[in-house]
């Protein structure tokens, strides 16, 4: 019976070590087997994303040169230096279409911009002389130099009028957030008008603050190219 028992155990032991063997060399299998399953359908999900990519690049493919262009027009409107002598440009180019006599442009330094962390902005201070129609139109030029006065030799510009004071001719007042100006008294001449504007103008914001270029303090039209 000893033998018996002895014999008995020891086939006992054999069944549970080859048990935990084959367990030891399935397990692992298997996980591999699920681990390439896994990567296999992540694999595939990946090839299906690049397949759609390549079939929205494809779509639009015919509309490259208009994407193109529309990407160089952003650029211009934000451009990653604050771009003085462009600014300047553009505002002697408003100005004289306009009918009015642009003095002073006093831009302060960027600084982080509250609309869109990318971007910062620059306060300019702007003074003009002219008629009333003919400010109210020079704002009007001003709130559309994102469409540029002469693209080929200025580039566009994103701009915005914050505020306008206007003096002189019997006419005083302040307005803010648009183009509008005050009203002028009927009995004042139209031609005797100084307009103070400030506006903000954009650009791309820096890594290193919101920009490594400081503004020029003051300039005025006729300084424009030497603000280079």
């Amino acid at each position: 019976m000893k033998r018996r028992q002895e014999l008995i155990l020891a086939a006992v032991g054999a069944v549970v070590v080859l048990t935990a063997g084959v367990l030891l060399l399935v397990r692992p299998t298997k996980q591999a087997t699920a681990q390439a399953r896994a990567d296999r359908e992540t694999a595939a999900a990946e090839s299906q994303t690049l397949r759609d990519q390549i079939k929205a690049l494809e779509t639009l493919r015919p509309k490259e040169a208009e994407l193109r262009a529309q990407a160089t027009l952003a650029k211009g409107e934000f451009p990653a230096t604050p771009a003085l002598p462009g600014l300047i440009d553009a505002l002697q180019d408003s100005a004289n279409l306009a009918g009015v006599e642009l003095g002073a442009v006093a831009p302060a330094a960027p600084k982080a911009s509250t609309a869109n962390p990318k971007l910062a902005e620059i306060v300019t201070n702007v003074t003009v002389s002219g008629g009333y129609f003919e400010i109210q139109d020079f704002l009007a030029r001003i709130e559309n130099l994102v469409r540029g006065t002469d693209p080929g030799r200025v580039p566009p510009r994103s701009v915005l009028v914050q505020s306008v004071n206007l003096t002189g001719g019997g006419a005083e007042g302040t307005t803010s957030g648009d183009s509008a100006a005050a009203t002028p008294d009927a009995a004042a001449s139209p031609d005797e008008l100084q307009g103070s504007i400030v506006l903000i103008v954009f650009q791309l914001a820096q890594s290193n603050g919101a920009s490594s270029t400081p503004a020029t303090p003051a300039a005025t039209a006729s300084q424009g190219a030497q603000v280079r």
